[in-house]
């Protein structure tokens, strides 16, 4: 770590700060649309309702739904995260290069 950069430590920093929390949110998620899936009821922020219980459902969201949920949040969760830790590497860099 001690060959890191002012930029690399604050994109990683700010990766951490943000990163974490938001996949924290978006497995929460995934776990509480797939209980749903099995248990029936509202799935949550998805405008679908199941109707009772039912393990064959369950089943096909955990295998099919939910890997391609998955792609498209890992995909939206870039979109988010590329920008910001570009941004503070770019920031560190920039703070480098004035102190030299």
């Amino acid at each position: 770590m001690s060959g890191d950069t002012r930029g690399e430590r604050l994109a990683n920093t700010i990766a951490a700060i943000i990163g974490i929390p938001l996949a924290l949110v978006f497995g929460v998620w995934m776990i509480w649309i797939t209980w749903t899936a099995f248990a029936g009821g509202q799935a949550p922020y998805f405008p679908i309702a199941f109707d009772g219980v039912s393990i064959g459902r369950g089943l096909l969201w955990l295998i099919v739904v939910d890997p391609i949920v998955m792609t498209v949040a890992y995909w939206i969760f870039m979109l988010v995260m590329l920008p910001v830790i570009g941004l503070a590497a770019g920031a560190g860099a920039l703070a480098d290069r004035r102190r030299k």
